[in-house]
């Protein structure tokens, strides 16, 4: 499991690799997309921190499992998992948090965890954006300034 709580934002493989395909979609005119689901929630019981070490990297797996072989999962601080998913426009990005959302719940319950979640909602950037919407660039300035 990638994990970026300790490094600098800019020098981790996941952002270089992010920097990497965004270029790539500007210079062909292709689809890229980034989603970031928030499981800060699992911190909530801070004396079970070996318990929820274990339901994060079970829930680590199971999204790298579901997602193709050439999207890139990785753990952004300790409750943030970020996909990016090269080739893919907003509404396939969408139709993909639909699957990893139900993922996510399915991993919550079959942990016996004490966790009713009916959907965890992504947080989105796709490029190109509809106009007013962040960039993947502004999403990820914002999260190194908000997590160094």
């Amino acid at each position: 499991m990638e994990k970026l709580a300790g490094q600098q934002l800019s020098s981790s493989p996941f952002i270089n690799r992010v920097d990497i395909e965004l270029k790539r979609a500007q210079r062909y005119q292709i689809f890229v997309s980034l989603l970031v689901y928030d499981i800060s929630f699992l911190s909530t019981n801070k004396s079970d921190t070996e318990n929820e070490n274990s339901l994060q990297e079970k829930i680590f797996q199971a999204i790298s499992q579901t997602v193709r072989a050439i999207d890139n999962v990785s753990m952004l601080a300790v409750d943030k998992i970020a996909l990016l998913l090269p080739e893919t426009n907003r509404q396939g990005a969408e139709i993909a948090s639909r699957r990893i959302s139900s993922v996510l719940k399915e991993c919550l319950d079959s942990h016996n965890s004490e966790f009713t979640v009916d959907t965890v909602a992504p947080e989105m950037a796709s490029y190109p954006d509809a106009a007013g919407m962040k960039s993947i660039k502004d999403y990820l300035t914002d999260f190194s300034v908000n997590y160094n």
